[in-house]
């Protein structure tokens, strides 16, 4: 069994979590009472789709057969019987507006058991390259550009990730033209993320070097934005050289302490190694590979293959602290 050593903590959790929150998010849409009874419910397909992305795999149709060839993981996603890849694709097509509910309300879980205390969040993007044939439209998929003006077609995942545990807290996908700009304000417009008054900083690139950027994180995030400075079209190299008047110092006088800046902003380096996590072994390697099957590929096709595979982290986290808080009433009890 693959990753024996994540699958029974994560198999545990799973026996004792309470799924009721989960439940209610998925059965707020409707299903017709026309035709057979559903024999599947919801939460466990849910499950299924949790064991779909830790098993590594981009079609419903493999995933139907690992079903059927273990039985342990048929008890993993709380099944009697295997569902088919209809039911399977139905589902994800019914609920895919609702993932994004589901990491959320994970996400309150893991800030609630204070797993988020006294840590910073990093934000930055990367590139999911489509690679198109000779005789496709790479229109049809929308080009963008990368920071370095390389152009390329697909779609941008935007994350900001907590520093401390390396796992994305929110996340948005749009298509490359959309640009990453436009996306960070979209997701950093919607509502505060994190509540926690430990918790200061916003790390980012250069290249969110505006000012309606720091006004957002400012007023909608209330954290402090600590971005790279973006030299471009300015006569001045560091921003420690701007004049004491400069917008970046009335919004965030935090700025005017270089060295500490200097020092706070090597933290960044967590949400590349998120990225590259994402890139090189998880939900972006599993997009490509289903492109290279089917040609084509839909925009909440791949937000629902990102989504689970945040998912799953979330969950490895809850099971770890699971894990701490047993090992802990253990200790208590034999002393």
């Amino acid at each position: 069994m693959q990753n024996n050593e994540d699958f029974l903590p994560l198999k545990s959790l799973f026996d004792t979590f309470d799924w009721v929150p989960i439940t209610q998010i998925l059965g707020k849409s409707r299903f017709s009472r026309r035709g057979r009874k559903k024999v599947f419910k919801s939460v466990n397909l849910f499950r299924a789709f949790v064991l779909k992305s830790y098993l590594s795999i981009d079609d419903n149709t493999s995933l139907v057969k690992r079903l059927k060839e273990n039985k342990a993981y048929l008890e993993f996603c709380g099944l009697t019987k295997v569902p088919s890849h209809d039911v399977l694709s139905k589902f994800e097509k019914k609920y895919c507006c609702k993932f994004l509910d589901i990491f959320e309300l994970l996400d309150d879980i893991l800030e609630k058991n204070n797993v988020f205390e006294y840590d910073e969040m990093s934000f930055d993007g990367t590139d999911i390259p489509v690679l198109t044939k000779n005789k496709q439209n790479p229109h049809r998929y929308h080009f963008g550009a990368k920071s370095n003006r390389k152009k390329f077609h697909g779609f941008w995942l935007m994350i900001l990730a907590s520093v401390k545990h390396q796992i994305p807290r929110r996340f948005t996908i749009g298509y490359a033209r959309e640009g990453q700009i436009n996306l960070a304000k979209e997701l950093f417009n919607q509502k505060q993320i994190d509540e926690s008054k430990n918790n200061n900083l916003i790390i980012m690139d250069g290249i969110f070097d505006f000012k309606e950027m720091h006004e957002i994180i400012i007023s909608i995030q209330h954290k402090i934005p600590l971005i790279a400075y973006n030299k471009r079209r300015s006569v001045f190299q560091e921003r420690i050289n701007l004049p004491s008047e400069d917008w970046h110092f009335e919004l965030n006088p935090i700025y005017k302490n270089n060295e500490f800046v200097i020092e706070e902003f090597k933290k960044r380096t967590s949400i590349e190694r998120v990225n590259s996590h994402s890139k090189m072994y998880t939900p972006i390697c599993l997009i490509q590979n289903k492109i290279k099957k089917s040609h084509t590929i839909k925009k909440t096709t791949v937000e629902t293959i990102i989504c689970f595979a945040f998912i799953l982290e979330q969950f490895k986290l809850l099971s770890k602290i699971r894990i701490k808080q047993v090992q802990k009433e253990l200790s208590l009890y034999s002393n």
